[in-house]
């Protein structure tokens, strides 16, 4: 089975250094995390490579809870990382995090997930639309943390003025 694919962008009104330099900050992740999923951070991940972030999830909303060790690799500052579970309640999660810088000193922060849900096929058509939805969630409040913090750029903005005038 093919991983799914989940991305989220927004463009923030700060450099790609200002924004990675943010996510170091040990409660970053905190911050980032909806309250009301219940999630319980045992150890964050220092941003750096091969450290382990050990939390702990709730499944199904109840409170059958299952532990998410997540390995931080491909550190390239100010520019991403990634978490890979190594543990926890997908069959695959990899999660990259990219600070791309645009014009005028901005920042693209995109998060980019590729996953499988346990399971087959007919698990995965069954439970799929509820593990999207609830990502989709959490990523909008991640990226409405991130513009709280530093401002929206909107895209046209970003485009180059081709007209002469």
């Amino acid at each position: 089975m093919f991983p799914a694919k989940y991305t989220h962008r927004t463009c923030l009104n700060a450099s790609p250094e200002e924004v990675y330099k943010w996510h170091e900050n040990p409660l970053a992740l905190r911050k980032l995390t909806p309250e009301k999923d219940s999630v319980e951070i045992i150890k964050p991940a220092a941003l750096q490579e091969g450290s382990v972030a050990h939390l702990r999830i709730p499944l199904l909303g109840c409170c059958l809870y299952v532990d998410w060790l997540a390995k931080l690799e491909n550190v390239k500052p100010n520019k991403e990382f990634s978490d890979l579970q190594l543990s926890g309640p997908f069959r695959v999660w990899k999660h990259r995090h990219v600070f791309a810088s645009v014009r005028h000193n901005k920042c693209e922060m995109r998060d980019e997930i590729e996953f499988i849900v346990p399971g087959g096929r007919i698990v995965h058509s069954v439970i799929y639309p509820f593990v999207l939805n609830r990502m989709k969630r959490v990523f909008k409040h991640r990226h409405k943390v991130l513009i709280d913090e530093f401002g929206e750029v909107q895209p046209e903005f970003l485009i180059e003025d081709t007209q002469k005038n």
